[in-house]
């Protein structure tokens, strides 16, 4: 038995080292970036290939490379095409995949422009991209084969705008790797957007659980100018000559702020080693997005800036899902009923027992009162994932569901330290 348990022991502490060869066997330096077309309407996707580039940095974990959590709209695998083995895989959502829930995607097409992401192969592979069904099943998207020799990967150059590391915990392939773009900042503006970056910085590394976690993170600030300061406001006839082309109103929501410009964006992040791109835009009007490993936006200068960075955060890192139900907002019938969604922190109840379930105390009702008694009580109430009946959510309250700073539940933190924890390794 003393035998057995020192083998066991031996494996343990050798596992790193095996899965750092698994990584240098398979992958070189840099990355792979598949950049991609990706054209919708309500019922049907087409992905069409664009270009691709080596960019210089790998920020992810040389451990960790085969996604475990299922989260996102869509997922890509790559697979060492001599030995058909998964080497690498992720899972993510798009801003086209929330734009197919709008009542515009039931009249027309739209064609959006979204990047792949993985360590650079050393041999030639097989990306397989499979899109969600509405009932939460996978079906295979799209299939390519990349020979990391081909002379169409265009390389790309480091540092052609300087980063600045403005919180440093080591090395990047051992960290959650955090970067933060300028956006609606001129050349003046630069030492302002250094001084927001340094404060939502502070503001992240505050909140729980994060601030628990400060030595497994990393935060890149990257000064990328724009001609112009702001930010396009449509509905106001405001427009700005802005790197990215960022604006409000998406999908018809004055609070929502993105940009399409993907490209511009890829290029900016691949001055620094990534696994998290965040926006900040020069702006004091309300407003942020978060989108599942594609990237989150957020003005400024808002008196509720510093709470709407972390809340979209939440979304693109932990995947987690809005848990308020009576804001107006640009889709509808985001969530099957039928099906369980993917999102940690909400529930249809179809299938409870994969959430958790498992966490709740025996004596707690389910669905759970929303009264004053289990105000503090993790539970199950019903109103999420902005419909008030059949969805439900873990808490009463929580910073995925209302402008509470520093509040997000325990189901919302675990889903924080999960992430972080899949990264760090």
């Amino acid at each position: 038995m003393k035998r057995n348990a020192i083998i066991i022991l031996f494996i343990i502490i050798l596992q790193p080292n095996l899965n750092a060869q698994n990584f240098n066997t398979y992958f070189s330096k840099g990355s792979l970036r598949v950049d991609y077309i990706h054209t919708a309407n309500n019922k049907k996707e087409i992905f069409s290939l664009d270009t691709y580039f080596h960019e210089p940095y790998w920020g992810g974990s040389e451990v960790n490379l085969i996604d475990t959590f299922e989260y996102g709209h869509y997922k890509f695998e790559v697979y060492d095409s001599s030995t058909s083995t998964l080497i690498y895989s992720r899972g993510y959502s798009t801003l086209c995949g929330e734009w197919r829930f709008t009542d515009e995607a039931k009249i027309y097409w739209r064609s959006f422009s979204e990047s792949l992401i993985m360590p650079f192969p050393k041999n030639t592979i097989k990306i397989k991209v499979f899109n969600r069904e509405k009932n939460q099943s996978w079906k295979l998207w799209s299939e390519l084969t990349v020979n990391p020799k081909n002379y169409n990967i265009i390389p790309q150059q480091k540092n052609i705008i300087k980063s600045f590391k403005i919180h440093n915990s080591g090395e990047p392939s051992k960290k959650l790797d955090i970067v933060l773009l300028a956006e609606g900042y001129t050349q003046q503006e630069m030492q302002k957007f250094m001084k927001d970056a340094e404060r939502f910085k502070n503001s992240l590394l505050s909140w729980s659980p994060l601030n628990k976690y400060k030595d497994r993170i990393n935060v890149w600030a990257i000064p990328t100018v724009s001609e112009e300061s702001g930010t396009d406001i449509p509905g106001k006839g405001i427009y700005k000559n802005t790197l990215f082309d960022s604006h409000f109103y998406t999908f018809g929501t004055e609070r929502y702020i993105n940009t399409i410009n993907n490209i511009a964006i890829r290029n900016a992040a691949a001055n620094a080693p990534y696994d998290q791109i965040y926006i900040l835009v020069n702006t004091d009007k309300y407003g942020g997005a978060g989108i599942f490993n594609f990237y989150s936006i957020c003005t400024a200068d808002n008196e509720q800036s510093e709470f709407v960075f972390n809340h979209e955060f939440g979304h693109a890192f932990a995947g987690l899902a809005d848990e308020y139900y009576t804001s107006d907002v640009g889709v509808e019938d985001f969530y099957d009923l039928k099906a369980e969604p993917w999102e940690p922190n909400i529930t249809t109840m179809v299938n409870f027992e994969k959430k958790w379930k498992y966490m709740l105390d025996d004596k707690t009702p389910i669905p759970t009162p929303d009264i004053e008694k289990y105000k503090e009580t993790l539970g199950v109430f019903e109103g999420a994932g902005y419909v008030e009946k059949n969805v439900f959510r873990p808490k009463h309250n929580c910073s995925m569901k209302s402008i509470k700073s520093n509040y997000f539940c325990p189901v919302c933190s675990k889903a924080f330290i999960d992430m972080i924890n899949f990264y760090s390794k």
